[in-house]
């Protein structure tokens, strides 16, 4: 007390307010370590959304002349998708289209399925911001034969990019070559900057789990598109749902400004009367998003 009282009143509001501020911070570093967990950062807004980027379709556009190389100037280019910026399909009336390296591994035989795959690889190598996705997230589902025969080939990918599979048509990449590489078709539904929505998705809490969603489910009217394109609507009974796994599932929003949610759900198989049934439950807010006769 002594000393205290020695220092002038400059000094006396300086010793106070440090211990004010010290005061402060080990109260927060108390909160920060009681109850039973850390606290959590602050939740993304949800759904996650991907919106429309002029960056985007420039960069896809790019990625067009990248693969075309000289021919780029005088072809015409490919439909975008509005939001993904990546293609729908070839654009018609093209007299070059683009080819796949060769990858030549053994001299003196013919083309392998791995120097095939090789090829493919780098094909994608060369224009991720055209397919909306870069190798990484990437996984070759299958190579069959092309319809319209002529020795084409239909390679088939599937993207990988979240914790969680996708769904509702988006991640699938289709690449149709010829013997010498050509590529004729080439179309995808890729989410792109998947290395930025990704911890956006991981903060988001979901609310229900599989047993809640399938209970909401039951009784609830679920309507559907059939085959011939008409639609139905269907009672659901407990006994004839059940749960597959929780998905990564992609809306459209027509904006503006155009836009994709995602969103986390349950997806649920429906039996009972008629097709099965694929059903989609908002494993957040328990919106039924989507139904449609399994495949």
């Amino acid at each position: 007390m002594a000393s205290s009282a020695l220092l002038s009143p400059s000094r006396r509001l300086l010793a106070a307010a440090g211990c004010a501020a010290l005061a402060l911070l080990l109260g927060a570093c108390a909160a920060a370590t009681s109850g039973p967990g850390r606290p959590r950062g602050p939740e993304a807004p949800y759904p996650v959304l991907l919106t429309a980027s002029d960056e985007r379709r420039a960069q896809a556009l790019a990625g067009w002349a990248a693969v075309l190389g000289d021919a780029a100037a005088t072809s015409p280019t490919p439909e975008l998708r509005p939001v993904t910026a990546t293609p729908v399909s070839m654009p018609a009336g093209l007299t070059s289209p683009p080819r796949m390296p060769r990858v030549i591994i053994d001299e003196e035989a013919e083309q392998s399925e791995e120097e095939t795959r090789e090829s493919l690889r780098r094909f994608i190598a060369s224009a991720p911001a055209l397919i909306g996705s870069d190798l990484r997230h990437l996984s070759l589902v299958e190579i069959v034969d092309a319809p319209g025969g002529a020795g084409a080939k239909l390679a088939r990918y599937q993207q990988r990019p979240f914790h969680y599979p996708l769904r509702g048509g988006f991640g699938e990449v289709e690449i149709t070559f010829t013997p010498d590489l050509r590529v004729t078709a080439l179309s995808s539904t890729a989410i792109p900057d998947a290395d930025r929505l990704r911890p956006l998705l991981r903060s988001v809490t979901r609310q229900l789990t599989a047993e809640q969603a399938a209970a909401s489910l039951a009784g609830r009217g679920v309507t559907y598109t059939d085959a011939a394109g008409n639609p139905q609507t269907r009672a659901v009974a407990a006994s004839e749902v059940t749960p597959r796994e929780l998905v990564i599932f992609p809306v459209r929003r027509e904006g503006p400004p155009p836009a994709i949610e995602l969103h986390y759900a349950w997806e649920f198989e429906v039996g009972g009367a008629g097709a099965p049934l694929l059903v989609y439950i908002d494993a957040v807010n328990g919106q039924q998003l989507a139904a449609a006769p399994r495949a």
